[in-house]
């Protein structure tokens, strides 16, 4: 215990003027001042700690340190550190750290105001130099007067040293002013006032640096100074300035943008508008340039600098539009779509320029980008409120064709979905079109999904009742629902949809001899004849024909089928139909022939040219007539045999449907709005 005192002693009276005035809660400062003190003046104190150490503690080798040749063991370092961190936490003041008289004290603030007072008239006299130096002896007596800061950073300001104001002025605010209490009523004031310095000063270096080209010291000064008055637009407009000077175009916007955005009342600042303007322009966001002239001509409408610069824009826009079209009949599709592009870019509130640049997309195929055209077009004419209709049909007959084209596409690649999902958008807008669910319908049936695909080809049907491509589509839908009716032996329900089939075919030789078929299938044999007769007029070379025939008509020659009852009803019910049969065309050729035949002259003996000539001709259609029995003989193969094979079923249409490899042909067409 005696050594410790020792130490704690002589560390009093070697640290006596340094710690005067200290109180507690500063066992930091003790401890570095310990260590200050073992480094200078270790030999002074060791003879007199160590003399009554044990002999182990003598005989230990010194440190290898090249600063200190001794040192103290760790045990009388921890034994030290422990004393001192117990007195200090403790709060116990000891008599080296107060020992002044409160009358000398007194003393010291006296002599401390009457420097800070010569300064005072010093500095109103500008004589800031010497006011400094007065200063100076005035912190020597004391350093807790807010006076004696505030004008010793005046004085250095007014000598322009403005790193040493801010540094006074850190060093107030970071010791004396963060003990005051909020509560006073002059803590805002003052709080202010020395904020208002700060960034004052700042603001003088960062200007001092612009003027010499320091762009970007002058931006950290100006970025200092608005962080302490962030409502001054001076200082962000500066800082946007040295961003400007250094071309980072990019960060100067987004500042602007933060700008407006903070604060409402600049957003009807029109002078920000057009900076940003001018911004924009630079870092060639035409676009974004032209929207903040807009704004900005709205808040003040005859601002020179915003009409002027718009003018230019819109000027620039035509021109590149003009240069588009040119391009686009001289066939250079994508050079004219980079020049209408532009056009665009300059001046956004043509819808006409969107409506051409649709029309190059989809011509080149890029049908998502076209119909985004054509809908910012159709926008843009109710926001811009443009009253004329004939453009406004014309971005809506350019949709259509676009959904149309895109949809088509997407069948060509199986896509049916979304082809219907297109056609879908299509029929929304347009429903007076026939082709669209002609095409939907297309879709429909490439999924298997009939029914839906025959509630289109109807729909079709009934906005054009005689077009045969949406007849023919109809029949063969009902054609294979027989089909499958027929394989499942629902013969009644095969008959109705063979009959539907008919009804808008009556001249597919196919349907009949289905029909036929179901029909003998339900023992109504009569009407299966006729069927087959029909078939045979309408197609005798057809390879089903033989594998019914036999059936019907039992233990029956040829001759003996064509002059029969159900082939004469046949005939007559192709002739109500106004159907040509095969056999009408036979007839047409020996009526031409009869036509063509020249009257012989009444007289008796002909000439022989005229014999030969008439012979050749009977030959000729006697060979015809022959070729025709022939034709018919192959086909219509009677088997009297009564173990002839039972019928053949009927191919399955799905089957069929599925391998073809050959879709429907879509119809690209004009619309014709309503």
């Amino acid at each position: 215990m005696e050594k410790l005192n020792a130490v704690e002693r002589l560390l009093a009276e070697s640290n006596k003027d340094n710690v005067a005035l200290i109180g507690d809660g500063l066992t930091k400062q003790h401890f570095i001042e310990l260590d200050t003190f073992i480094s200078t003046k270790g030999k002074l104190y060791e003879s007199q700690v160590r003399g009554d150490w044990n002999e182990e503690e003598k005989k230990e080798e010194p440190s290898d340190s090249p600063i200190f040749t001794t040192e103290l063991n760790d045990k009388i370092m921890f034994d030290i550190r422990s004393r001192l961190a117990s007195i200090f936490e403790s709060g116990i003041e000891r008599s080296y750290m107060t020992d002044r008289p409160d009358q000398i004290k007194e003393d010291l603030l006296k002599r401390g105001d009457d420097y800070y007072n010569q300064a005072l008239k010093l500095y109103h006299q500008e004589l800031y130099e010497k006011a400094l130096l007065k200063l100076d002896k005035a912190f020597t007596f004391t350093s807790q007067d807010i006076n004696y800061y505030v004008l010793k950073a005046d004085c250095f300001i007014q000598l322009c040293d403005f790193k040493s104001a801010i540094l006074t002025i850190n060093r107030l605010l970071s010791t004396i002013f963060i003990n005051l209490d909020k509560d006073s009523p002059n803590y805002e004031e003052i709080k202010t006032t020395l904020y208002d310095k700060i960034a004052f000063c700042y603001y003088m270096m960062g200007q001092t640096n612009y003027d010499s080209l320091f762009y970007m010291e002058a931006l950290e000064s100006f970025n200092k100074a608005s962080e302490m008055r962030p409502d001054n637009l001076t200082f962000k407009v500066k800082s946007i300035s040295c961003l400007f000077s250094m071309n980072r175009l990019s960060e100067a916007i987004v500042l602007m943008d933060k700008i407006i955005g903070e604060n409402e009342a600049y957003k009807n600042n029109c002078s920000l508008f057009v900076l940003r303007a001018k911004l924009n322009l630079k870092a060639n966001h035409i676009s974004k340039c032209f929207h903040d002239l807009k704004t900005a001509l709205k808040i003040e409408a005859e601002n020179r600098e915003a009409k002027h610069l718009m003018e230019q824009l819109e000027e620039t826009g035509e021109q590149l539009r003009n240069g588009a079209l040119i391009l686009s009949l001289s066939g250079r599709t994508t050079d004219a779509l980079h020049k209408i592009t532009g056009a665009i870019s300059f001046n956004p509130s043509k819808p006409e320029y969107h409506l051409q640049r649709g029309i190059l997309y989809k011509r080149m195929k890029d049908f998502n980008s076209a119909i985004d055209d054509f809908l910012i077009g159709l926008e843009k004419i109710n926001e811009y409120e443009i009253k004329d209709k004939e453009l406004y049909s014309n971005f809506q007959r350019q949709i259509l064709l676009t959904y149309n084209d895109f949809a088509i596409q997407c069948y060509e690649k199986r896509f049916y979905d979304d082809a219907i999902v297109l056609l879908n958008k299509a029929i929304k807008i347009e429903k007076k079109e026939s082709g669209f669910y002609v095409n939907r319908g297309d879709c429909y049936y490439k999924k298997e999904e009939k029914r839906f695909a025959l509630l289109d080809y109807e729909q079709a049907l009934e906005i054009e009742p005689k077009n045969e491509e949406i007849k023919d589509r109809v029949a063969n839908v009902y054609y294979e629902f027989g089909i499958e009716k027929y394989e499942t032996k629902d013969y009644e329900e095969a008959t109705k949809n063979f009959d539907n089939a008919i009804k808008f075919k009556p001249e597919k030789c196919k349907y009949y001899i289905s029909r036929a078929r179901t029909k003998y299938m339900s023992n109504e044999r009569n009407d299966a004849q006729k069927d087959i007769c029909i078939s045979i007029l309408l197609e005798p070379s057809n390879s089903e024909i033989p594998t019914i025939i036999s059936r019907l008509f039992i233990n029956q020659d040829l001759n003996e089928v064509l002059a029969s009852k159900a082939m004469n009803e046949a005939k007559e019910y192709l002739k109500s139909k106004h159907i040509h049969t095969a056999f009408d065309s036979t007839n047409q050729v020996d009526k031409t022939n009869k036509e063509k035949k020249p009257k012989r002259e009444n007289r008796l003996h002909p000439s022989l040219s005229e014999v030969a000539k008439e012979k050749q001709e009977n030959l000729d259609l006697i060979n015809q007539k022959r070729k025709i029995d022939q034709m018919i003989k192959q086909t219509v193969k009677i088997n009297f045999d009564p173990n002839v094979p039972r019928l053949k079923p009927m191919t399955s249409a799905k089957n069929k449907s599925t391998n073809s490899e050959k879709g429907y042909n879509w119809r690209k067409f004009d619309i014709k709005l309503t």
